[in-house]
């Protein structure tokens, strides 16, 4: 591995149940994700493939993180992706932090913006199976300007990946998952879930 990057702990950005996100040394734009070593690596694998999936289908990444391949690191393979950066180059907070602050004007704003999210998915038949805040960056694109970036969570967790090739099994999975488990997600914050919408029976 003598070509590997090497990541050190000032390159840390986060860390989530299955995996560390590091900057990129040489591209302060990008992250690169790393499997926990405990960790059974078949999701991650998965979730690849989705990515490369959707890369070839050209789908629109507004609200989403683009992959850029995989590489060697000192702690193992690593997936690169975009990292979501606020204008002033600061990393991204997420939309969980956003909530916890109970802003009324805020509030109204993100439940709109969590409707155009899901809308966006579901036309695009991008397929997710947890849109948990933790897992979506709210994006400061200027002043009372932002933008909200799913960065966790996308993709499905089946072998046979059907709903990677079917339109119409894809947005019934999307449906299925949202309708149940939106009011999990959001249940935290009651002046927001209480907002939100299921989307329509297909």
């Amino acid at each position: 591995m003598s070509d590997a990057v090497s990541l050190a702990p000032r390159d840390f950005v986060a860390e989530g149940t299955d995996r560390k996100c590091f900057r990129h040394p040489q591209h302060p734009d990008r992250c690169i994700k790393i499997l926990h070593p405990e960790r059974r690596p078949g999701r991650f694998w998965r979730e690849i493939r989705y990515y490369m999936t959707l890369r070839r289908r050209a789908v629109d990444f507004h609200h989403l993180t683009r992959f850029h391949g995989l590489l060697d690191t000192n702690l193992g393979k690593g997936a690169i992706f975009d990292l979501v950066l606020d204008d002033d180059g600061r990393v991204s907070r997420s939309l969980e932090y956003y909530l916890a602050l109970n802003d009324h004007a805020f509030n109204d704003w993100v439940v709109g913006e969590i409707e155009s999210l899901k809308q966006n998915l579901y036309r695009q038949w991008v397929v997710f199976h947890d849109l948990n805040p933790t897992n979506i960056l709210v994006k400061r694109l200027g002043f009372d300007e932002y933008s909200l970036v799913v960065i966790d969570g996308i993709g499905h967790n089946h072998f046979l990946p059907l709903a990677s090739f079917s339109r119409a099994y894809a947005c019934k999975k999307i449906v299925r998952v949202w309708n149940r488990r939106y009011r999990q997600w959001y249940g935290a914050f009651p002046l927001v879930v209480g907002r939100l919408k299921p989307y329509p029976i297909i």
